[in-house]
């Protein structure tokens, strides 16, 4: 891949001597005065360009100024900063930005070929999952009922797997209006969903990879910044290039659906294995889960199952739920899963840090793993051969 040495204020016997020790790793890597030297080569080529930027010390001026060349430059260039230590603020916000990483100066350049190689990584037979992936969709009855907040603690849930195996999990919000499952997360939204939906075609691996907002779980996002873009205007052919490529990567993909529905909407549902549908226990809340489960067996294929998570649930002491009988005469025979009111869901929203990497024990994220469970069964079912 073609890769550059930019000197971003290096004292020239070291810039020599940190050149020759990358060089002994990558020959062919070149030196360059500016990233103006090499625009007109990354215009002529689709390979992920690579820039080394060796800096005297990560101060606050050199870190802004490759800040804003990622910013300039993203999905063209990919920057490693070479430099001393990086604060655990910067070194976050440098990798979230999707565009760039960090090595040590002191580091072996063997670690500066591993993030080379890892960006350049093609999916092939042996990186797409044997089966093919589940997809669970979350559909909201109404707004403030904690589906984001769901889809986050079961993705988490499913990530941890069993007997020690980890497995590909992704969320992908598509509430490109009012999305908020970064916010709980902490992590910075990178799916510019206005560059699909303009020019599917353009959506390749490399820029897949950049798309990807990684949590410290180790689960994946796929969210847009909010805006008021109209979701309506998607096309169709974008979302499912998109879905494509997550599919090829991933075993379990949770979608967290807006209220609002779109023309895209039933063509969402239609794809998931399972749907769950999300809302409170009041009057009214009962019947606009009633209503949005008539609209899913209208719009969904018939083997799509379904649960109803009642969230923010009333348990008196001896975990009986309080006003069931009303589920009972509105809901009738659906499968109805309680998740109880606890106040530590608000604590994992203010400080990012997800229910089941935070407090693992809590009757809370117990409930919330009968979700987990419902997606492994899910899996299991659809698996070939059973």
């Amino acid at each position: 891949m073609p890769t550059y040495l930019l000197n971003d204020g290096l004292e020239i016997q070291k810039l020599d001597a940190k050149e020759k020790e990358i060089k002994s790793l990558i020959p062919d890597v070149t030196r360059i005065a500016s990233v103006q030297d090499i625009e007109k080569q990354i215009l002529r080529t689709q390979n992920q360009v690579f820039v080394l930027v060796l800096v005297p010390a990560a101060d606050s001026e050199h870190f802004e100024k490759l800040i804003d060349r990622v910013t300039k430059y993203r999905g063209k260039m990919f920057f490693v900063l070479v430099s001393d230590e990086l604060s655990a603020t910067d070194y976050k916000r440098l990798v979230q930005t999707g565009g760039a990483d960090w090595v040590s100066e002191t580091a072996h350049p063997s670690e500066i070929v591993d993030i080379i190689a890892r960006r350049t990584v093609k999916v092939d037979a042996e990186q797409r999952p044997t089966d093919p992936p589940l997809v669970a969709s979350f559909a909201p009855s109404a707004g403030g009922v904690g589906n984001a907040t769901l889809a986050i603690e079961t993705a988490v849930l499913l990530k941890k797997g069993g007997a020690g195996k980890e497995r590909k999990v992704c969320i992908v919000d598509l509430d490109f209006q009012t999305g908020h499952v970064c916010d709980y997360l902490d992590i910075d939204p990178q799916l510019k969903i206005l560059d699909i939906a303009e020019n599917p075609e353009r959506l390749d691996n490399q820029l897949f990879e950049i798309f990807i907002s990684r949590h410290s779980s180790g689960v994946h996002v796929f969210a847009a910044p909010r805006s008021k873009f109209q979701p309506w205007a998607l096309d169709l052919t974008a979302l499912d290039k998109l879905f494509g490529m997550i599919a090829a990567r991933y075993e379990f993909i949770l979608v967290a659906l807006p209220v609002t529905w779109y023309p895209w909407t039933a063509h969402v549902l239609a794809a998931s294995g399972g749907i769950v549908v999300t809302g409170i226990n009041t009057i009214p809340g009962l019947r606009l889960i009633s209503e949005t489960l008539t609209a899913i067996r209208d719009a969904a294929r018939d083997a799509s199952e379904i649960r109803v998570v009642i969230n923010h649930s009333e348990h008196g002491f001896l975990g009986r739920v309080a006003r069931s009988d009303h589920v009972k005469k509105v809901l009738g025979e659906e499968k109805v899963l309680f998740v109880r009111d606890d106040k530590i869901a608000i604590e994992a929203v203010n400080t990012g840090a997800p229910m089941s990497v935070a407090n693992p024990g809590a009757k809370i994220v117990k409930q919330i793993g009968a979700l987990a469970q419902f997606c492994v069964g899910l899996k299991k079912a659809s698996a070939p051969g059973r």
